[in-house]
């Protein structure tokens, strides 16, 4: 099963409902809601689609079926910005 980390310790800081990460490396920010928020928050250590997934589930009650999909695509994204990686086994 493919595991996600986040790439770097990067700066984040949550501000009200969204957050914020500095990619030192490209000089980039990066916005993110509060489930974004909370999904960078569980990077820090090795996580599946599944295991974001069913976080988030708990977390937020009105969270529909397509959970996975969006988590897929919100992970695919943060690869394509330098912040996040495929963990290594």
């Amino acid at each position: 099963m493919t595991q996600y980390l986040r790439m770097n310790d990067y700066e984040s800081i949550q501000l009200d409902m969204e957050w914020i990460i500095l990619n030192t490396d490209e000089y980039t920010l990066t916005k993110l809601n509060g489930v974004g928020g909370f999904c960078w928050s569980m990077l820090g250590t090795a996580q599946t689609v599944s295991s974001i997934s069913e976080a988030v589930r708990r977390e937020y009650e009105s969270v529909d079926e397509t959970v996975e999909a969006d988590i897929e695509a919100f992970l695919r994204d943060m690869i394509g910005r330098g912040l996040v990686q495929y963990a290594v086994s």
